[in-house]
């Protein structure tokens, strides 16, 4: 194993090539966490370029994680900036779509494509990600949070309505698919010409709310196109598609949707993924439970990190993170997981 210190962009695509790195990269889920770190809010944050920024750059220096990303509340902006209505709050609540945008056979034609450059509060992640970067520099992959196809639906029409119109209605929510993907496109392209990575969510789609069938025939194909065309036209090295949940039973889908970073969720067997990985050149992100960092000390959550990577690691693009970090969770948590990355390297 190499000893030299590498930079988070060298310790990730040394994994890509399938070359050993230095150590395990850890990965954060820092979203509403962020407006903590500088003292404000998430609806404050995702309204200010400068907050934002401010933000990213104390996420990096406290945490030093191996990917930053520009996300708060990742999955409000593209349904916001395509119709619907955000209430934003005083309080460390995260903004919440109150209005959707389209409901289960209204005519998608009705729908106004949004600009990423102009509508909602996709400008203030742009801006924050080309000042973080300019700030950063290459050293850092920064990359903006999208909301993958189905999620966005999910957040336009309502996630009961698209659940149930997946049954009852399967051609609509297509159509619908068909075009929050070029949204996510469009969304995602604006951050590449910002010299910027992308990351996408799409955790509405996890079992068991989505059937493997379903994922297959309806979600799938239009994800697969998205990532294809990041990966393929956009040239984007790193392409997550990341779900929360237990998604075993739909593991061999994400893989062919052509994303080369998937993750294996605390609610997840991280020895399935592991095993069926063996070949593959596929990152693997695993994270530990937000709940069990808010209520375990430090030497316990250390201990968890430690057990975590002696699984992990036995793939070699193996990647540690945690689940979405709540706002008021105390930094020494997180570190703590860093911590026992640090020290597997040093012992």
């Amino acid at each position: 194993m190499p000893h030299e210190m590498m930079t988070p962009r060298e310790r990730i695509e040394r994994l890509l090539r399938g070359e050993p790195a230095d150590r395990v990269p850890f990965c954060p889920a820092v979203y509403e966490h962020k407006a903590a770190l500088i003292g404000t809010t998430p609806s404050f944050l995702s309204r200010d370029a400068g907050l934002f920024e401010k933000a990213l750059i104390r996420e990096a220096k406290l945490y030093g994680p191996d990917l930053l990303t520009v996300g708060c509340d990742v999955y409000n902006l593209e349904a916001e900036a395509g119709g619907c209505q955000v209430e934003f709050f005083d309080t460390p609540d995260v903004p919440a779509v109150r209005t959707r945008a389209v409901r289960p056979g209204d005519k998608i034609s009705g729908l106004r494509m949004p600009d990423p450059e102009r509508d909602g509060r996709m400008p203030v992640a742009l801006e924050a990600g080309r000042r973080v970067r300019e700030k950063l520099g290459a050293d850092m992959i920064i990359r903006g949070a999208l909301s993958a196809p189905f999620s966005i639906a999910c957040e336009m029409a309502g996630a009961e309505p698209i659940l149930t119109a997946l049954i009852d209605q399967p051609g609509w929510v297509s159509e619908l698919i068909v075009w929050t993907a070029r949204l996510a496109m469009s969304y995602g392209r604006a951050f590449v010409e910002r010299g910027l990575g992308i990351v996408l969510f799409d955790s509405h789609a996890a079992p068991p709310m989505v059937s493997p069938r379903l994922y297959r025939n309806i979600i799938m194909p239009p994800t697969a196109e998205v990532i294809r065309y990041f990966r393929e036209e956009l040239a984007v090295p790193l392409v997550p598609y990341i779900i929360g949940g237990n998604t075993v039973p739909i593991l061999d889908e994400i893989l062919g949707t052509g994303t080369n970073n998937i993750l294996c969720d605390f609610r997840a067997d991280l020895d399935t993924f592991v095993g069926r990985l063996q070949d593959g050149p596929v990152l693997l992100r695993a994270n530990l439970d937000p709940w069990f960092l808010l209520t375990q000390p430090e030497e316990t959550i250390r201990a968890k990190a430690r057990e975590v990577l002696d699984k992990g690691r036995r793939y070699p693009r193996f990647m540690l993170g945690t689940g979405i970090v709540p706002y008021d969770l105390p930094p020494s948590k997180i570190l703590a997981v860093r911590d026992a990355i640090i020290n597997l390297h040093n012992s």
